[in-house]
């Protein structure tokens, strides 16, 4: 029957997957920023609040829409009913006695003008926690970001992005040492990486060093071991993906000092298939 067939794109399915049923918690005598708490606590986005005169404490929630307990889905827009003293009372006392009515036209214009004017206030009120990387708008991140020259990828995990920028400053005074390294990688990877100074991979091809091809032949500059780490994260290469592993070398390169040279490895990969020789030089079998 086509009254019964599921309709799909934006009245249907969103995205391809169907928001999840939650149910309405009661915030009803709560102050508005309480119940912004407890909604969002339950899986609901911020909800939208109206002004309403009532006997209530001013700030409070009156009303609830939809109402407690009822089953919803999660991207349901919610909507609170907060007591609030209109700015009638500042009219002529005329206006005063006809304006008692909720559905009056002039109360209800006046409160259009009194939302847009205390959504501003408090916007003021509390500009400095846009300075808090741990209580700032999400939105407001990347500008953050931008005031200590620290890039925030925009897939990142809002949490990843709240403590980068919050350990971000203090780590400048330690930027570019061993410990600087470590704290960030841990920020990001959420593990702890190990670092070992002076070292390369054994193995590896060092011209003048572990192999000579002729006097003039160079394949690989020399390297010198003082200005060589390897960071060594405790995973498997397996759970890392290609977009994950571009931005681990990213931050390495970001944080290390210019003149130093980094081998990236893996606590967990398998050294004997991983590291096993595919050129040897003056093998009867191979070059």
């Amino acid at each position: 029957m086509a009254g019964t067939t599921p309709r799909s794109g934006s009245d249907g399915l969103r995205g391809g997957r169907r928001p999840r049923k939650l149910v309405v918690p009661d915030v009803t005598g709560l102050a508005l920023a309480d119940a912004q708490i407890v909604l969002t606590q339950a899986g609901f986005a911020l909800a939208t609040p109206r002004f309403v005169q009532s006997y209530e404490p001013i700030d409070t929630v009156v009303t609830q829409l939809p109402a407690r307990g009822m089953l919803v889905d999660s991207d349901m827009p919610i909507e609170l009913q907060i007591s609030k003293a209109s700015w009638v009372r500042f009219l002529p006392q005329i206006y005063q006695v006809t304006s008692t009515d909720q559905n009056d036209l002039l109360l209800n214009y006046l409160w259009i003008f009194q939302q847009i004017h205390e959504s501003v206030t408090h916007r003021v009120d509390n500009m400095h926690k846009l300075f808090r990387p741990l209580e700032a708008e999400a939105g407001f991140l990347p500008w953050l970001s931008s005031w200590i020259a620290l890039h925030l990828e925009d897939d990142w995990p809002e949490e990843v992005k709240r403590r980068w920028l919050r350990h971000a400053p203090a780590l400048y005074n330690i930027r570019g040492t061993k410990r600087a390294l470590e704290q960030l990688l841990e920020i990001y990877t959420g593990t702890r990486p190990t670092i070992f100074e002076n070292e390369w991979p054994e193995g590896a091809f060092r011209v003048e060093v572990s192999s000579v091809i002729g006097e003039s032949s160079t394949i690989l500059p020399p390297m010198n071991l003082n200005n060589c780490f390897v960071v060594e994260l405790p995973m498997s290469p397996t759970t890392v993906t290609d977009e994950q592993l571009i931005r681990i070398h990213r931050v390495i390169r970001a944080e290390k000092p210019a003149h130093c040279n980094y081998f990236l490895r893996f606590a967990e990969q398998d050294k004997d298939s991983d590291w096993g020789p595919f050129m040897v030089i003056g093998d009867e079998d191979g070059m």
